[in-house]
């Protein structure tokens, strides 16, 4: 009887141990009164590379965190971080104030979910690997594999979510990492003898689905005064932006791609933040954010050419205080991040991974469909400010989608209220597939990460 009373014991002690290890007392800067916990750390998933993913989770803030659903979310790039962008800019529950001190967000996704956010692929932000080939010609394949296994030995760090209702979501080129992810969970979860994670469905915003629709930006920007008739011209019938980024990244430019991406830069001009069309400059004397070493491969191209940097809607200066706040020693170690002592600075989008190049080419489409199929739900939603992956394509490829698989409608292309103010929110849903397009100050999606 003492033996068992001994191994009880004992099982209870690493039960706590092991849910409780990187929880995080208290932020520096958190408000007072925060009721709901927060954990941070590393999952290893690839013990003999010294791999590992750094997370940021956050419980519901419910009274009852367990009977509301757990949702993952990564930002795209490839190579941008889901705990800078997703967590303290977009829809996290702080955010970084003008004093240094963290405000609440009230647009918060743990108001409705427990939320779990990685920094996904390796070499994005505080994640790491101790082998450098591992940094090299990463993929597609690789990143949701090691996404797999993350969510696999989270679970097991965390055993009371296992039975909760889980969903996959996410920006920009999330729209390639949350499809193939999802698939490959559901492959995972036929196998004999595991316990099923219960994915009930995925959501995507601003997503690259298809490099020849996704990124077509010359009808938003003319419709939106931004481009000349003739540039918008030039755009149809010399080079759009799919063919553009086709020969970038493949180091081929024709002088006509380079001519008409030129016009479009100087009509545009310097102080429109391609994430968000209406956001002001930030006004600081320099930017916080500095590039230690230049970003190579897929990644590294699409920053250097097509990117600004991102920031929030109504706060262009964001961004410099969460790069400040996320680089501060006493910030890491709440967060028990950096704990190896990284090369590198924590960053938004720069880091030493080099991202296969030809997966920009990828056409999610299908994947989407059959995760339809297979009876996954999927929402498309897009911010209304966005000119690097537009409404206006992911709306098509949302109505490409539904004729497709001739999913019928169940209510009509509509608003949506917040009370009695319209958020100028419009959907289209089928019985599997959903689009919708939201206001980006009333919502608070911020902007979306990527190109």
């Amino acid at each position: 009887m003492a033996a068992i009373w001994f191994f009880s014991l004992l099982f209870l002690f690493f039960f706590y141990n092991s849910s409780t290890a990187e929880l995080i007392t208290a932020l520096p800067g958190q408000p007072a009164n925060v009721a709901f916990k927060q954990y941070s750390g590393y999952i290893v998933t690839d013990a003999q590379h010294g791999r590992a993913l750094f997370y940021y989770f956050v419980e519901a803030d419910s009274p009852n965190p367990l009977s509301l659903p757990l949702t993952l979310w990564l930002n795209g790039g490839p190579g941008c971080s889901s705990l800078g962008f997703g967590a303290f800019m977009e829809h996290g529950p702080f955010q970084p104030g003008q004093n240094g001190l963290l405000l609440k967000n009230k647009y918060s996704w743990n108001l409705a979910s427990n939320m779990l956010y990685v920094e996904s692929p390796i070499g994005v932000g505080f994640s790491y690997s101790n082998t450098s080939s591992d940094y090299i010609l990463w993929n597609d394949t690789t990143t949701a594999k090691d996404n797999l296994r993350f969510i696999v030995k989270w679970l097991e760090e965390f055993p009371q979510y296992k039975d909760s209702d889980f969903f996959l979501t996410g920006e920009s080129y999330a729209g390639h990492y949350v499809p193939q992810l999802a698939s490959l969970l559901m492959e995972y979860n036929k196998q004999p003898n595991i316990a099923p994670i219960k994915l009930k469905a995925i959501a995507l915003g601003n997503p690259l689905l298809d490099l020849d629709i996704s990124v077509l930006s010359g009808e938003y920007l003319w419709s939106h005064g931004a481009i000349s008739d003739e540039t918008l011209w030039l755009e149809k019938t010399v080079c759009n932006n799919s063919k553009y980024l086709r020969e970038y990244v493949h180091d081929q430019w024709s002088q006509g791609c380079n001519d008409v991406f030129n016009r479009v830069s100087d009509e545009v001009g310097d102080d429109i933040d391609s994430s968000d069309l209406l956001l002001p400059l930030c006004t600081l004397s320099s930017s916080s954010s500095t590039q230690q070493f230049k970003p190579k491969g897929l990644h590294g191209k699409i920053h250097a050419k097509m990117a600004r940097r991102a920031s929030a809607a109504g706060d262009p200066c964001l961004e410099d205080r969460i790069f400040t706040y996320l680089n501060n020693p006493q910030v890491q170690k709440a967060l028990h991040a950096n704990t190896t002592h990284l090369p590198f600075h924590w960053d938004f989008c720069l880091g030493p991974l080099v991202y296969q190049e030809d997966n920009l080419d990828m056409n999610i489409i299908p994947v989407i469909s059959n995760l339809i199929m297979e009876g996954i739900p999927i929402l498309l939603f897009s911010g209304d400010q966005d000119t690097k992956i537009p409404l206006t394509q992911t709306r098509t490829i949302a109505e490409n989608i539904a004729k497709e698989l001739k999913l019928v409608p169940f209510t009509t292309y509509s608003p949506w209220y917040n009370k009695k103010q319209s958020i100028f929110t419009s959907l289209e849903p089928s019985l599997s597939s959903s689009f919708a397009l939201l206001d980006a100050e009333l919502n608070g999606l911020k902007n979306w990460s990527g190109f």
